[in-house]
């Protein structure tokens, strides 16, 4: 069934996050970032768990370009970091505007239009950051939650 599914003011909480930038001319690889993202945290004798976190952020000026990112969980916390990786203990991101999508993969952008139609609706500010967590990617049946970080 498809469906989407929103709430506000919720929390996103994310421990031993590794995240990774990925700068623009990398995009058409984002496989071989991945693979890289995965193997940073295994050679620090830990292990990618939970779902791909895909983070999208906006700099404090709007003349800046957006800044995306690939975030894994870890089974601990890494304490040495590498350029182009950035370790938190704790990501906590409050006040969301939070969508949990199931339907094709084709169409699950629609939980972040929803979220952005919500905002409008209840004049709230949204920041510009948003979180999409890849909780099944099945072409047919996917499920995505998006949190949407709100002023």
């Amino acid at each position: 069934m498809n469906e989407i599914k929103v709430a506000e003011n919720k929390t996103l909480k994310l421990t031993n996050v590794v995240a990774r930038r990925i700068a623009p001319e990398e995009l058409g690889n984002m496989m071989v970032a991945l693979t890289q993202l995965q193997n940073f945290i295994k050679s620090h004798n830990a292990q990618p768990i939970g779902p791909l976190v895909q983070a999208i952020k906006i700099g404090p000026a709007p003349e800046h370009a957006p800044e995306l990112y690939l975030m894994q969980q870890a089974t601990q916390l890494i304490t040495q970091t590498e350029p182009g990786y950035e370790v938190d203990a704790v990501l906590r991101v409050k006040n969301c505007l939070y969508a949990h999508y199931t339907g094709p993969m084709a169409y699950s952008q629609l939980a972040s239009s929803k979220l952005q139609i919500l905002a409008f609706e209840k004049d709230l500010k949204l920041s510009g950051d948003t979180y999409t967590i890849f909780v099944n990617q099945d072409d047919d049946d996917a499920v995505i939650d998006v949190f949407m970080e709100t002023k």
